[in-house]
């Protein structure tokens, strides 16, 4: 299909998918121990919680390869056709989450389709508001999440959502809301500022 060749996603979600796949098989349930400010110690974080950040950058520069001159002018979907390429992404990171948590028995891998909900919908939203200089956001929210995030010892707060465990529902919400305000922002034409900008 022309427009996947032009966001070059035949070549490089494949090769995004495969690093994500093998990243999370690997990581499994493995403790990470990074700094928090706010519980004055380090907090212990899944690894895994860090693999979504392989897939959304890709995301994020297959949906940023393009013609910006051609497709403001064209007469396709172009934007329609980005959401459905997130969409898939997201519907197969969470179907590789599945699979992976029932080969390997690690329980954090069910946590990957939803974070990389989440992330995908930070990224439309910030590439929306700020173009490609949005770029660092969404791969700096973990690091956010982990030092601003936590209340106390693994105990973080609702709103960063990456640190929370895979069955809590308010986390699961948290990232259906933010890839659907991410999804209406990328079809609004207010981002036509910012990518002009970028």
């Amino acid at each position: 299909m022309w427009w996947l060749r032009a966001r070059r996603a035949h070549t490089r979600l494949p090769l995004g998918f495969l690093i994500f796949t093998l990243m999370a098989a690997i990581v499994q349930d493995t403790p990470l121990f990074l700094p928090s400010i706010w519980s004055g110690g380090s907090e212990i974080v899944q690894a895994v919680t860090l693999v979504p950040l392989v897939l959304t950058s890709v995301l994020f520069d297959c949906l940023y390869t393009r013609l910006d001159a051609a497709e403001t002018t064209g007469i396709r979907p172009v934007r329609f056709f980005d959401v459905l390429l997130t969409l898939g992404v997201v519907a197969l990171a969470l179907a590789l989450g599945e699979a992976i948590s029932m080969i390997t028995g690690a329980a954090s891998a069910e946590t990957l389709g939803r974070n990389t909900a989440f992330l995908a919908g930070l990224t439309l939203l910030c590439g929306a508001l700020f173009g490609r200089s949005a770029v660092l956001v969404p791969a700096l929210w973990p690091l956010i999440g982990v030092l601003f995030g936590m209340s106390g010892p693994g105990n973080a707060y609702p709103w960063t959502v990456l640190l929370e465990p895979p069955d809590t529902w308010y986390a699961s919400t948290g990232a259906l809301l933010m890839l659907i305000l991410g999804i209406g922002a990328h079809l609004l034409p207010l981002n036509r500022l910012a990518r002009s900008a970028a």
